[in-house]
């Protein structure tokens, strides 16, 4: 499993990758739109965390999960799943 402190490293570091930005800041609570990730980089946005954590999420979508808080919270759920 995963602590909350390396899954927001892994979204942040995903973020970075999938916006080919080298510095970002975004708070725990504040929206993936804010930080400009539309619908198709959040589809990234989730391949990269998987690959980053070694984890698979299967079919995860990131509607409903458009903050670090609520993906940490749905991502448990879905390995527990697993």
């Amino acid at each position: 499993m995963f602590s909350k402190d390396q899954f927001r490293d892994a979204v942040i570091e995903g973020i970075k990758r999938v916006r080919d930005v080298s510095e970002l800041k975004i708070r725990d609570d504040e929206s993936f739109a804010d930080v400009g990730l539309d619908s198709l980089d959040g589809m990234n946005l989730v391949l990269e965390v998987e690959t980053i954590l070694g984890i698979s999420l299967g079919e995860f979508d990131l509607k409903g999960a458009n903050t670090i808080n609520t993906f940490y919270d749905k991502a448990k759920e879905a390995v527990a799943k697993s």
